[in-house]
């Protein structure tokens, strides 16, 4: 019926089936309509009545006893949960023991209270405790524990472990392999361990090996160093220490490159020095002509 679902000829006649002479109906069906609680009461109080004096106002709509009724009304009241005694706690806002005397009132037994008071504080994140436990000298064994502690899983802390250390440049780790091996057959593995993808493997091998600068490349050029045969003649390969070419190689200079490097080396005879050889026909006009563009004089000037 309070839901329409009925008309009041039904409603009359299941209360009279159900033994309600017509006085009583109307109470009974009053009985079943739905009600605020005490506690409701005392919180609709709050906001319509004095806050602080709301037995009066609760008792217009409810009989409530009043040997009870302060139970009634403390059990409306806020109470502080665990969070919020936990956060007290650590702002110096209640003592040891007052801290320990909230948690038994909320109802932690004397076994879990301290396990609440260590959960009250924040753990640092496990990067930060690796970081501290570096600086501290910790055995791994120590910085492994304290990783699980900062909820990472155990299972995986000796991988959290290894994967935030410090890792060697991809260039320091070239130079590193240089020198132990300058055909870098060790490289791919070394970068990928430090997360470089196998597609550029190659690019890395390939840059290992560099060009000189374009300053040495002309050096190089005028001195005849990508002409062997002309520096041959000139005796720019002699001396060619094999030392050299162990250390070049470590630096990533091919052979040619050294060599290039050491026929390029070489000082060579002023000007006026080359004037006075072919004055004394130690040398020909060619040959004064090739030293004269080793000391990069400029074509132009070659011929006067």
């Amino acid at each position: 019926f309070q839901r329409q679902k009925i008309e009041l000829h039904d409603f009359d006649y299941a209360m009279s089936s159900a033994g309600y002479d017509e006085g009583i109906r109307k109470q009974v069906y009053n009985s079943l309509r739905p009600y605020p609680s005490i506690p409701d009461l005392v919180l609709w109080g709050r906001y319509h009545a004095s806050p602080t004096a709301l037995e009066g106002a609760v008792a217009n709509y409810f009989d409530v006893d009043p040997v009870l009724w302060p139970i009634w009304e403390w059990l409306a009241l806020q109470r502080l949960t665990t969070m919020q005694v936990q956060t007290l706690y650590r702002r110096g806002l209640l003592s040891d023991t007052d801290f320990f005397n909230e948690l038994t009132k909320i109802g932690w037994s004397d076994t879990d209270r301290p396990r609440i008071e260590e959960l009250g504080w924040t753990m640092p994140n496990a990067m930060l405790l690796v970081q501290g436990d570096l600086m501290q000298q910790r055995d791994t064994p120590e910085i492994i524990k304290d990783i699980s502690i900062a909820d990472i899983n155990p299972k995986y802390a000796q991988k959290y472990f290894d994967a935030i250390l410090t890792k060697p440049a991809s260039a320091d780790l070239v130079a590193y392999e240089l020198r132990r091996d300058p055909k870098l057959t060790g490289l791919d593995a070394r970068l990928r361990q430090i997360g470089i993808h196998p597609d550029y493997f190659d690019t890395y091998k390939t840059l290992a090996y560099p060009i000189p600068p374009v300053a040495d490349i002309i050096t190089m050029a005028v001195r005849e160093a990508f002409t062997p045969a002309i520096a041959k003649k000139f005796g720019q390969y002699e001396d060619y220490p094999p030392e050299f070419e162990h250390w070049a190689e470590r630096k990533g200079l091919s052979k040619d490159w050294s060599m290039r490097y050491w026929a390029a080396h070489w000082s060579l005879p002023s000007a006026q020095q080359g004037f006075e050889m072919l004055h004394r026909g130690a040398i020909n006009f060619g040959e004064l002509d090739m030293l004269l563009r080793a000391l990069d004089v400029m074509p132009f000037w070659r011929d006067k």
